[in-house]
């Protein structure tokens, strides 16, 4: 019902199926952000989930404006790659 509403209404709509099974992380916080979080936060074991979120909430609030500009620019060059591997894998 929602996809067909959709395929009606806006014509850029494409369905679930139209997409490759394995769609490759082209979203910064996809590729860097969240990859940068773990090896961060997980450096150092935490006793319990309270000190997982506080070590979260530290790390994300000390990311570098640098880093995430570095993270956005890379973005045009994972484009490209992705077009080169036709939809495949990227690293």
């Amino acid at each position: 019902m929602a996809k067909d509403f959709c395929s009606r209404n806006f014509a850029d709509f494409w369905p679930a199926n139209y997409w490759p099974p394995s769609s490759p992380d082209l979203n910064p916080l996809d590729f860097a952000v969240w990859g940068f979080l773990e090896r961060e936060t997980n450096s150092t074991p935490h006793l319990n989930v309270d000190s997982l979120k506080a070590s979260i909430i530290a790390t994300w609030a000390n990311i570098s404006t640098d880093f995430i500009k570095k993270s956005c620019a890379a973005f045009r060059h994972r484009v490209d790659a992705a077009i080169e591997a036709k939809g495949g894998y990227i690293e």
